[in-house]
């Protein structure tokens, strides 16, 4: 197979993957319980008459058959156009790139260091594992990797703001504030996102570093007496980008998406939270353009991915 038809087939892939993608995130809040007139009017609705209700449905399209709203939708979308937010009474592109940045805020540099530390972790203790130490800090890693995200929050609220009140207890820090305080309220979520990833990308790349541990190029290298850190960058670390590549892919994706639950915990204005309000309005523009930015996010991650592991590992590009 040439590297054309690999490219072609994994971009026909793709496509079909995103198609797929648009559709379910079309179909999903339609099939939630609720409607977007509902939330819009509130109590209002049983003093509306039918007429003023099937009047505002025919204002946001949501009277037409579920195929030509479909239709309609994939139109917009090919020009760039995400529609308009019921709740929040605006362009559905403006709303997004508003909270777009506190979320990027906590969530790129919990992944650039968890990614970073969990390889070097998850290397270290798959590694000739026999010792009490790493035996020890092994099963430390596979307990945090196990509590849930939103515990390890709320946790670290309970101890570093409601017990010790060194940090402050949640939300965004003022516009006007200082460095001090900026930097206080990014602490908790950026260390809870942080600690998260690192424990499941160290759990990875354990299992890949115990794989590679008996090949005979390790035994090699192993042979010509060289220093540890260049062992270990060379022959343990680069051997194992290819899956840790693939793994970065889906972590970065889910940056745009946010950490849904810990941005709740820490009251924290981003895309997950938005995603959240957007849910209990039934806000079906904002909800699919959510979905479909998120997703397709990582299907570009995912693509890119690919082509790095070629770059990276010489056994897939003898295959071409």
């Amino acid at each position: 197979m040439s590297l054309f038809q690999y490219f072609f087939r994994k971009f026909a892939r793709y496509s079909l993957v995103i198609f797929a993608i648009i559709l379910l995130n079309f179909c999903i809040p339609r099939l939630m319980p609720g409607d977007p007139i509902t939330y819009i009017l509130g109590e209002d609705i049983y003093y509306v008459a039918p007429e003023q209700i099937e009047e505002l449905k025919k204002e946001y399209g949501l009277d037409r058959p579920l195929l030509e709203q479909f239709k309609l939708y994939m139109a917009r979308l090919v020009r760039g156009d995400f529609g308009y937010s019921f709740s929040f009474g605006r362009p559905v592109i403006y709303v997004v790139l508003e909270k777009l940045p506190m979320t990027l805020l906590i969530t790129i540099p919990s992944t650039f260091m968890g990614i970073v530390i969990g390889a070097y972790l998850g290397i270290f203790t798959g590694w000739r594992s026999e010792s009490v130490f790493k035996r020890l800090l092994t099963n430390f890693i596979l307990l945090v990797y196990s509590i849930p995200s939103y515990w390890l929050g709320m946790i670290a609220l309970l101890i570093f703001s409601l017990k010790l009140k060194l940090l402050p207890l949640g939300g965004a820090p003022p516009l006007d504030s200082d460095l001090t305080t900026f930097i206080s309220h990014l602490i908790l979520p950026i260390a809870t996102l942080t600690i998260f990833t690192t424990a499941y990308n160290a759990v990875i790349m354990r299992g890949v570093t115990k794989g590679i541990s008996e090949e005979y190029f390790v035994m090699t290298a192993l042979s010509k007496g060289l220093t540890k850190i260049h062992f270990l960058n060379r022959h343990l670390l680069k051997p194992s980008l290819p899956p840790l590549i693939a793994i970065s892919a889906i972590e970065f994706g889910f940056a745009f998406s946010g950490a849904l639950i810990v941005e709740i915990v820490f009251s924290w204005p981003g895309v997950g939270l938005m995603m959240l309000e957007a849910i209990i309005a039934r806000d079906y523009p904002l909800l699919q353009a959510l979905f479909t930015i998120s997703a397709l996010i990582v299907v570009l991650a995912n693509a890119i991915a690919d082509i790095l592991c070629i770059l990276v590992d010489p056994r897939l590009r003898s295959d071409f």
